[in-house]
């Protein structure tokens, strides 16, 4: 079991990250998720939180070696993602979790972004998450220790990508 834990600050306002969170899938900038499809939407006019649920299709990045096992070798990987975003307290929860093998595995993602308290025109962004997979004795501790690595860069990519979509936003 591992857990990944990522704190950042984005020099942008809280608006224009939120924005680009709902929209930075698909991209050309991320070739491991190649859809992302809104399940459901729901608005609650009296507090003003915006609710979705969002399928992620995913790229399957395990190599080979573990692909072997037929259970890993599937072509995609699904991962549900479940926001709340608050508007009028600048506040938004994205939780994500893993569809594909949740049988097999626990594996999660929470993510808040708000006004980051040292700036306000700045959106800090405070991250965990982590991976447990059941069953598998040695293979499985393998498989979790190629995924923590896979992990951590891609909770860096995703940083990555948001800052560079917003910055081709703020330069148009």
């Amino acid at each position: 079991m591992f857990e990944i834990i990522i704190n950042h600050v984005y020099k942008f306002p809280f608006d224009l990250v939120a924005r680009t969170h709902f929209a930075k899938y698909p991209t050309s900038k991320e070739q491991n998720v190649t859809e992302m499809k809104t399940v459901e939407e729901i608005s609650d006019l009296k507090t003003g939180i915006e609710y979705k649920r969002r399928i992620a299709s995913c790229k399957n990045v395990l190599p080979s070696i573990f692909r072997r096992i037929q259970v890993l070798n599937e072509k995609a990987v699904y991962l549900e993602e479940e926001t709340w975003y608050d508007r009028r307290h600048k506040k938004l929860y994205v939780k994500s979790r893993s569809l594909t093998w949740n049988k097999y595995a626990d594996s999660w993602e929470e993510s808040e972004f708000s006004i980051c308290p040292e700036n306000e025109k700045w959106t800090q962004l405070k991250q965990s998450g982590g991976l447990h997979i059941k069953g598998f004795g040695i293979l499985g501790g393998l498989v979790e220790t190629f995924l923590q690595g896979f992990a951590k860069k891609g909770g860096m990519k995703a940083i990555q990508v948001m800052e560079e979509l917003m910055m081709e936003t703020v330069s148009d």
